[in-house]
């Protein structure tokens, strides 16, 4: 069981660096040039299309916050979604689930150890990002002030796993549910920017606040509250029910679902009726 974690984890050893350091410059990039455009940013900082990303450009925590802490993880769910999606569906239409389900193990740890092994890929490539930004912001911190700190930044970033969790366990879910990974990548996707649309709806209409309770986007904090109050842990309690319930439903689809197959729930019932 734990040579089948160390697979999923070390097979994406890659992904990890390359995700890493891809995210890392582009936030870096963003931190780096603010000071110069200070003046221009928050002559900007007014206009609709920002207020309905829910970015802060009029001061540079809040520009921090904006595009570190709330598009570099908007940006790396893409990957996770994709990943959890490929590590069932894709490995079955690949023919390696074949493999992996001829191992003397349980459906469910099979599963649970490829939930885990994506899990820490999660945070290993957040930790390189966040570990990335907080350097690169303190070598700006040497000619401009700002009031974030480097393990503000640092917590923040790494504070987007539990995101990143439920994501991944509701990939895997529709990956057991749909008959082919397309279409489990395509829900996803559509749900990912649905989710965003309403958070994003929400913040520019005011009668329209409390339909960001159905957006995932709502209980992940991007705003210099982050950096002020720290991690609110209501929201990581919201964030990770989300992802045991999911994952509790990708093992009763997953126990169910005939391997290679490619067929919807319904079907399956039906063949073993």
């Amino acid at each position: 069981m734990l040579n089948l974690l160390k697979h999923e984890v070390f097979s994406r050893r890659w992904a990890i660096i390359g995700w890493g350091i891809a995210l890392t410059m582009f936030g870096s990039m963003y931190i780096a040039i603010y000071p110069e455009f200070a003046s221009e940013m928050q002559g900007l900082a007014g206009i609709a299309i920002y207020r309905a990303m829910g970015m802060d450009i009029a001061s540079f925590a809040g520009f921090i916050a904006s595009v570190a802490v709330q598009i570099l993880p908007i940006i790396f769910g893409v990957y996770v979604i994709m990943a959890g999606t490929g590590t069932l569906a894709g490995e079955e239409e690949n023919g390696t689930l074949e493999l992996v389900m001829a191992m003397p193990l349980h459906r469910w740890k099979i599963l649970a150890m490829k939930a885990l092994g994506l899990m820490i890929v999660a945070l290993l490539t957040l930790v390189i990002v966040g570990v990335g930004c907080s350097l690169t912001l303190g070598l700006v911190k040497q000619t401009t002030e700002t009031d974030v700190t480097l393990p503000q930044l640092f917590v923040a970033m790494v504070g987007a796993w539990p995101l990143m969790v439920a994501i991944l366990t509701m990939s895997m879910f529709f990956a057991t549910v749909m008959p082919s990974r397309m279409l489990a990548v395509t829900v996803m996707i559509a749900f990912y920017l649905v989710s965003y649309l309403l958070q994003s709806i929400a913040a520019l209409v005011e009668s329209l606040e409390g339909i960001k309770v159905l957006s995932i986007f709502n209980y992940f904090d991007s705003t210099t509250a982050v950096f002020e109050e720290g991690i609110k842990f209501g929201d990581v309690a919201v964030l990770l029910t989300i992802a045991v319930a999911f994952f509790g439903l990708a093992l009763v689809f997953f126990e169910q679902r005939n391997i290679t197959v490619g067929e919807w729930p319904w079907q399956r019932r039906r063949v073993q009726a």
